[in-house]
């Protein structure tokens, strides 16, 4: 067994009401794998233009000690979730993205919050969030939805393709839900067939590719209750369905590249944008050392 320090769960500090949620989820996460938790705040000051001069309001200013103040609020969350972790603080004179995207590459998780549903803050955010699941080094976790202490590790739902991304969001799921004392669902989505022959097929084949995905971690995990669930219809619909008696989410990214948007694929934007409680997003960009061993 391995006694080097985990990677910290990194966690976006904005001051929103989301934002706060995300810290005492990524608090919680930290203490779960006895990582350290580090929350990043980053901020650009302006540029005053006039015709014969230019100001600069420095770092130390007006602006610096608002982030501060967003900052030690934030502590305070995560200390309130979780006392016994350690807890790093950055806060920088930079743009939230590449802040975030740089931290990602020595991180456990990069943990985000949404703002409200429908503002405009939230499309904003939901753009920002998209570009950085795109291309974070580490999983991306998107906390939406109401964080009920009820349901919080009581489920934790797996998109399965059978594709090599789609095994890493396995081995994921299934270590969440050991860690949390949680019931895995994995779930294969295939679109309705043609007819009743087609669809018996279709279910056949995705039970046999749920029984190969799973039965790793069955032997590995034999405590684990894990249920595995063949859907006929649209994956985005039936994951975001399922999220709103989940604790947690988990799916892979499989994007065709080009733009950013494309990077992620219809699925995992669909979940987060519309799902009900939070979601974590693999890319190729993750490395499979984000995910140790429970």
């Amino acid at each position: 067994m391995s006694t080097e320090t985990p990677k910290p769960v990194v966690v976006g500090v904005d001051g929103t009401q989301g934002s706060l949620d995300a810290v005492a989820w990524a608090a919680d996460a930290a203490a779960l794998r006895k990582a350290p938790l580090r929350l990043v705040h980053a901020f650009a000051w302006p540029l005053l233009h006039i015709p014969t001069a230019m100001w600069e309001m420095g770092p130390e200013g007006g602006l610096r000690a608002h982030a501060d103040s967003l900052v030690e609020e934030a502590v305070r969350t995560a200390r309130d979730a979780a006392p016994d972790i350690e807890i790093a603080t950055t806060v920088e004179t930079d743009f939230p993205l590449p802040l975030l995207v740089d931290l990602s590459g020595d991180a456990t998780y990069v943990v985000v919050g949404t703002a409200g549903r429908g503002s405009v803050a939230d499309a904003l955010a939901g753009s920002l969030t998209i570009e950085l699941s795109a291309r974070s080094q580490a999983p991306v976790v998107v906390v939406r939805g109401t964080l009920s202490p009820e349901r919080a590790d009581n489920l934790v739902v797996v998109g399965v393709d059978g594709s090599p991304l789609g095994a890493v969001a396995v081995e994921a799921a299934v270590q969440e839900a050991a860690r949390r004392h949680a019931r895995l669902l994995a779930v294969h989505v295939v679109r309705q067939g043609r007819g009743a022959r087609s669809g018996a097929a279709d279910t056949a084949a995705g039970l046999r590719l749920l029984e190969e995905s799973l039965a790793g971690w069955r032997h590995k995990y034999p405590d684990l209750p894990i249920e595995e669930r063949v859907l006929m219809g649209h994956a985005a619909g039936h994951l975001i369905e399922l999220s709103a008696s989940a604790g947690l989410v988990v799916v892979g990214a499989r994007g065709r590249g080009g733009f950013t948007g494309m990077l992620l694929g219809s699925v995992s934007q669909a979940l987060l944008h519309q799902a009900q409680c939070p979601v974590v997003v693999l890319t190729r960009e993750c490395r499979a050392s984000t995910t140790a061993a429970a």
